[in-house]
């Protein structure tokens, strides 16, 4: 009994140790959450998580993409704070360490779930959790990396990210925000002068608050819009914000109130993501979205069909595989 014990064991750490140890690839997850969002960016031992689905079920997919001795989230961002987008926030605190969270500039005040992710936020910033607003333009780079990957690998890529939004929220007003370790629902006006206050007044809601992230790996252009709208991609065009890209995620879980033709003819990515629940009760993805990414010749791939949804590069090429690491796809 105690061979046959010992022998599972083994099998596992093997396993774990073979399958999950950090190479030099840009690991990308779609995460099979239902009815919602969460993506998981990996890469030489970091994470970035971008949303946290709706409940628990982000666990799962974060226990079995990241190694069991791993139990950190360096970036988490929060794209907006619909339930869908937010609701696994507490499981995430409850199992991984956070680095740093960003947060949209929004005044979202409705949601039971936004007041408990409020009150468990400042709880974690009493802790020493760093909460930041991001601004139009700002840039973050995963090139820190841990000591005993940089002395085994010489060269390696980095991962760069640009907030394409707020577009009310400049670099003077986030210093003042940053200056005074506030944020938008945190009676600001308290902190800031009245004149102050009137720049940062102009909030975004809901959907077009969504914070929208360009990611390039390498060669690889990658754009996630949470649940932005249409207007708002407009927007992107018409400020030159964004262009060609590889990888697209489809706004709004594949509403026909995102990815409008014209904004996906101006981005024409070879692969569009949809996360969204299977016969979930807003027909998502809608017909003319699907039609939109078929008049641009994008893949699409959901995880309402395939489940959680992997794509690996190298900085260059990327594949796609499925829950079972099939290989389904390779540029």
């Amino acid at each position: 009994m105690k061979m046959f014990l010992f022998l599972i064991i083994s099998i596992f750490l093997w396993r774990e140790l073979y399958v999950k140890w950090p190479d030099k690839l840009l690991h990308l997850v779609v995460c099979d959450v239902g009815q919602g969002d969460a993506i998981l960016f990996s890469y030489m031992g970091q994470q970035i998580l971008i949303d946290a689905g709706p409940n628990d079920k982000i666990i799962n997919c974060l226990n079995d993409k990241m190694p069991f001795w791993d139990k950190k989230i360096d970036i988490l961002i929060l794209t907006h704070y619909d339930e869908d987008h937010i609701g696994g926030f507490k499981h995430v605190a409850q199992s991984y360490e956070i680095g740093y969270v960003f947060l949209p500039l929004t005044d979202y005040k409705e949601s039971k779930t936004f007041l408990e992710l409020q009150e468990r936020l400042l709880a974690m910033q009493e802790l020493g959790l760093k909460i930041k607003q991001p601004f139009l333009g700002q840039q973050i780079s995963l090139v820190e990396f841990k000591p005993e990957y940089q002395a085994k690998y010489n060269s390696m890529l980095t991962l760069d990210l640009t907030f394409l939004t707020p577009f009310v929220l400049d670099a003077e007003q986030y210093v003042l925000l940053e200056e005074n370790q506030r944020f938008a629902w945190q009676n600001t006006e308290t902190y800031l002068s009245a004149a102050e206050w009137q720049k940062t007044a102009t909030l975004e809601s809901n959907n077009n608050g969504s914070i929208a992230t360009f990611i390039q790996f390498g060669e690889l252009k990658i754009l996630l819009t949470g649940d932005l709208e249409l207007p708002r991609e407009v927007a992107l065009i018409e400020r030159s914000l964004i262009g060609r890209v590889d990888v697209q995620k489809a706004g709004h879980h594949g509403s026909k109130t995102a990815s409008g033709l014209d904004f996906l003819e101006a981005t024409r990515p070879e692969m569009g993501l949809i996360s969204c629940g299977l016969n979930n009760k807003f027909s998502h993805p809608h017909p003319e979205v699907l039609s939109n990414f078929a008049a641009t010749l994008t893949k699409i791939v959901r995880t309402d069909e395939l489940g959680t949804i992997e794509i690996l590069s190298d900085g260059q090429k990327f594949w796609l595989k499925d829950e079972k690491q099939n290989l389904l796809w390779k540029k």
